[in-house]
């Protein structure tokens, strides 16, 4: 079955509106991801962060249909283009992955088959979506393989997984993600594994490949720093709900939410004094425990009885800015 056509003119690449998640548990549905609303435009990067199980990588699942059984996406809708993927099936939605929604992970030996050479799975990639014969696939894959610099692409080809550098790991999974020059490429934590001077040129390769190809991104990560070099706009997660979305610059310059500005002083900075880096206390909260509340206020300085007996809305803090600055915090904006 062909995929659904590309993004129309003038609409979002992806639009998440009010996205939940759940899974059944023996005293109820634990709710993954609750009332997430986001849009993505052409040649745009959403950063999306926050730490591990605040359903970062869930909604990417979601978007992909790859939501692990028993699983579900409960409510709300996804639209890829003018497309509602949440209403397809398992085979539209199989021609929609790589064609116009792909994904790079964070462990390409994870994500690459140990058995096949690199071309291989590239050229797979692309045959997948286009008739071709294996030659013109190899040239294809070749091409990629060239496009993303990996050194003596040629030789490479014919190269297995464990026989790469990790960045030239990444890079093959790269080029396998953007072979069929989709509209959407969803990368999760993929420079994680890398060091710093390999995780920079990673960077600098997919916003290449952004102004090439036009893409939109959606890039998850838990590292600000990273988030800071690539984000337009960022969007900040915790306990399945947004916390805080705005402009990259704004939400550095002014974070509202005490858990985002919690989150920027864990950075480190060159020249700050050589002591232990500030930590957030407490635990992210337990998956499937109802919180009447702000899921934050236990390991919020501001927190008050009101913050623990409801859940705060999700509101336009500075409508001053024609972009919006989102924060769901009834504190948001006051020092902490």
């Amino acid at each position: 079955m062909p995929p659904p056509p590309a993004t129309p003119p003038g609409l979002p690449v992806l639009n998440v509106s009010r996205l939940g998640v759940g899974f059944p548990l023996p005293h109820g549905i634990f709710h993954a991801v609750s009332d997430v609303s986001f849009e993505i435009s052409p040649g745009q990067t959403l950063g999306l962060v926050g730490e591990s199980g605040c359903g970062k990588s869930m909604t990417a699942l979601a978007i992909l249909g790859l939501v692990p059984p028993p699983g579900h996406i409960s409510t709300g809708s996804i639209h890829l283009g003018g497309t509602d993927t949440t209403k397809l099936d398992l085979d539209a939605m199989t021609a929609i992955r790589g064609e116009r929604v792909s994904m790079i992970f964070q462990e390409p030996m994870t994500a690459l088959n140990p058995v096949l050479t690199i071309g291989a799975q590239i050229a797979e990639a692309w045959s997948l979506h286009h008739k071709c014969s294996k030659a013109e696939a190899r040239d294809a894959a070749l091409d990629m393989l060239e496009r993303v610099r990996i050194p003596e692409p040629t030789r490479r080809m014919d190269a297995y997984p464990h026989e790469l550098s990790g960045g030239m790991r990444q890079r093959a999974l790269i080029a396998m993600a953007l072979i069929c020059k989709p509209d959407l490429v969803i990368a999760d934590e993929p420079t994680t594994a890398l060091d710093v001077t390999i995780q920079a040129q990673i960077i600098d390769l997919m916003l290449e490949m952004q102004d090439d190809f036009g893409m939109a991104i959606l890039f998850i990560s838990h590292n600000l720093g990273v988030i800071s070099e690539i984000a337009d706009e960022v969007m900040v997660m915790y306990a399945g709900r947004i916390a805080e979305q705005a402009s990259a610059d704004d939400l550095f310059a002014n974070p509202h939410h005490p858990y985002t500005r919690a989150l920027i002083e864990t950075v480190p900075r060159l020249g700050a004094p050589r002591d232990r880096l500030p930590t957030i206390a407490g635990q992210v909260p337990e998956p499937g425990i109802p919180i009447p509340g702000c899921a934050f206020a236990d390991r919020c300085p501001q927190a008050d009885d009101a913050c623990r007996a409801s859940v705060p809305d999700l509101l336009d803090v500075d409508p001053t800015r024609a972009q919006g600055h989102l924060a769901a915090c009834f504190k948001a904006g006051h020092a902490s």
